[in-house]
């Protein structure tokens, strides 16, 4: 299945991760690890390892975020026929390990210094007309189109949902006001409008000096 660095990756972002924290988040993983669960009883064999396939299926689901029940049924496809997939083709190459084990004394018997590279190529010749391999070839032919129709369907539904427009940063009602640097400020026209002390308005500067009278 995986390889070890795959694994090990796996194990890495898990220890890394917190999990979900708000309590519909906390809910909808726990209903994700129940539905993970029983496809895992109909999907992994006895001598597979059903954590990753978990894996699988987290991945799955935070790739395409299911919402309702037929998405997350569309995910439990994706990750069932994917895994079969895999399994296909560890098959497919222990067919091909045994037809190799089979024909080498033979052919190094019928070929003198034949290396592991002709024994290959006789192997391949006689697997690929076997009918365990043509039966597995039919089998991940219906395991494809299976494949095919649940991502097709994820992606229509990811490419329709509607996106959440940006919430806007309401303003600060109380916030102080500045003037900007070269900005002309308010001149104050209740105070040019004042009467003086001689009863005149709208007097600006500072007042003449009457001479006086000799």
């Amino acid at each position: 299945m995986a390889t070890e660095l795959q694994i090990a990756a796996s194990r890495n972002n898990g220890a890394r991760s917190q999990g979900p924290v708000s309590i519909d988040g906390k809910a909808r993983s726990s209903r994700n690890a129940v539905r993970h669960g029983l496809t895992a009883k109909t999907v992994v064999l006895n001598n597979e390892d059903p954590a990753q396939f978990k894996i699988l299926c987290e991945n799955l689901s935070n790739d395409y975020e299911p919402r309702t029940e037929y998405e997350h049924e569309l995910v439990s496809q994706l990750a069932g026929a994917r895994w079969k997939l895999r399994r296909c083709n560890i098959v497919e190459k222990g067919i091909f390990d045994k037809a190799v084990d089979e024909i080498r004394p033979k052919i190094q018997a019928e070929y003198e210094g034949a290396d592991e590279e002709m024994v290959t190529i006789f192997a391949l010749e006689q697997a690929i007309d076997s009918p365990q391999l043509k039966s597995l070839r039919r089998y991940m032919t219906q395991i494809l189109r299976e494949e095919s129709h649940a991502s097709s369907q994820l992606e229509k539904i990811r490419r329709e949902r509607p996106s959440q427009p940006p919430q806007a940063v309401p303003a600060s009602e109380n916030a102080p006001t500045r003037n900007e640097p070269g900005e002309k400020r308010p001149e104050n026209t209740a105070a040019r409008n004042e009467p003086d002390q001689n009863g005149r308005t709208g007097q600006i500067g500072p007042v003449p000096v009457q001479p006086e009278r000799l």
